[in-house]
């Protein structure tokens, strides 16, 4: 039997769909394993949403090739950066074995098995295989893919080329699948698309994202459920009430508002009404934590669309924010626009907002010290005669937000929640006692 090990580049959206591709490749009869050093075959999940994340993909492909010239090792790169070279694959490296886009990743195996596999590319789309899922993570958490695609015109974005038009999954099949991660141990559940938000519209003739979350508090073994990637014209109220009702959802939004300046929101094609829609969701949900991305050094970005930005975060609305340097992409919109910023610039901005939003964050874990807190355990390592420990609040999604840390003479179990109160913050870690 053949070994293939799948690596997944990018965002949780590719993670979520290396486990379905490394559940297909398991129903095949291949082994799986994590060691490029024992397997026969290594696929290369790819990303290149953003330049880095282009460079990212690449740099990973060269390094596994350096491997297939030390032993018989058959390499195959499937996902976003297939489906944005195209022909250009084979020319940048023509000692890959085989690759496939975004729209066919379900035919994978058969290109490897050599069943007659058709190499032209399919239209773009996704993969969301679940009755062959197989989890990456021993963690107690796993990310739910509600839909594929995105129907937005974002001038800076490429995903719709990509990724294709939004469809949305059943509610069923959903469930089904969150009932099988419940079973199988997971607390957390993570809600992800490229726009959470729109989820129904296109099935369902509205926006459906609240009677999904209903169904989905009521699975049994769901702690936690969280949303990420919320576009913030398409949240309802209707969402925000289940939000408010439901005590397994998290009281936590991701919502990426790239700016708030009206100047470069228009010239970004997204919603202009982004800062009143900010403060409905503050309004009706007092203390929910926001977390949002901002891009800095957009085309056109004047010093008074930065301090305008500023003020904005300044206010408080957000304790966590992903601040991301403007990447230009040949085949978006973006790169047509003129004044662009140098990119010395950009980073002086995204230091600058950066910096900004730290004291904001800093300031809000001050003003709730030694409140006690709900966490679930990731780690316990035993230091001496103590155990260090990790693990996140439902404030904290995992790897964007820090965690919570705490040393305590006993150990905690992995998976398991328990209470703490809060010491203070170590850059984006805040340190716990009990």
């Amino acid at each position: 039997m053949q070994k293939v090990a799948v690596i997944s580049l990018g965002c949780p959206k590719n993670t979520v769909e290396a486990e379905y591709l490394l559940g297909i490749f398991r129903n095949k009869g291949f082994v799986i394993s994590n060691n490029l050093d024992e397997v026969d075959i290594a696929v290369i999940h790819t990303c290149s949403f953003i330049k880095t994340a282009k460079s990212e993909s690449e740099k990973y492909i060269r390094k596994v090739l350096n491997i297939k010239k030390k032993k018989g090792l058959r390499i195959y790169v499937s996902g976003c950066l297939p489906q944005l070279l195209k022909e250009k694959m084979s020319m940048l490296f023509p000692n890959i074995d085989g690759f496939v886009g975004t729209g066919t990743l379900q035919r994978l195996p058969d290109l490897i098995l050599n069943k007659n596999f058709d190499k032209l590319f399919l239209p773009p789309g996704g993969l969301n295989n679940s009755n062959y899922r197989m989890l990456s993570s021993n963690l107690p958490l796993a990310y739910l893919k509600i839909a594929e695609g995105c129907e937005h015109k974002c001038s800076f974005c490429i995903i719709p080329m990509l990724r294709g038009k939004y469809e949305s999954r059943t509610i069923e099949s959903l469930v089904d699948e969150a009932k099988a991660l419940a079973e199988s141990g997971i607390k957390e559940l993570i809600l992800i698309a490229q726009d959470t938000t729109s989820y129904g519209q296109d099935i369902y003739d509205r926006f459906s994202l609240d009677k999904l979350l209903i169904k989905l508090s009521k699975i049994g073994g769901l702690k936690w459920i969280r949303l990420l990637y919320a576009y913030p014209s398409s949240i309802t109220d209707n969402l925000l009430e289940v939000l408010k009702e439901h005590k397994n959802i998290c009281n936590y939004i991701d919502v990426p508002i790239q700016h708030i300046s009206k100047n470069i929101l228009s010239a970004m094609k997204r919603p202009l009404n982004t800062a009143n829609i900010i403060e409905k969701i503050k309004n009706k949900l007092s203390d929910i934590v926001l977390r949002t991305s901002v891009i800095t050094g957009f085309p056109g970005e004047t010093k008074k669309d930065v301090n305008e930005l500023i003020s904005f975060l300044n206010d408080g609305y957000f304790q966590y924010v992903g601040v991301f340097e403007y990447s230009d992409q040949k085949k978006a919109d973006s790169s047509r626009l003129k004044k662009h910023i140098e990119a010395s610039i950009a980073k002086e901005r995204r230091v600058l907002i950066e910096n900004a939003q730290y004291n904001v964050f800093k300031s809000k874990i001050d003003k709730i010290k030694n409140k006690t807190v709900e966490f679930i355990v990731e780690n316990c390592v035993k230091k001496g005669n103590r155990y260090y420990i990790e693990g996140r609040g439902s404030f904290q999604s995992p790897e964007i937000d820090g965690n919570v840390i705490l040393t305590n003479d006993r150990p905690l179990t992995i998976g398991e929640f328990h209470k703490a109160k809060i010491k203070c913050v170590n850059g984006y870690d805040i340190k716990l006692y009990i």
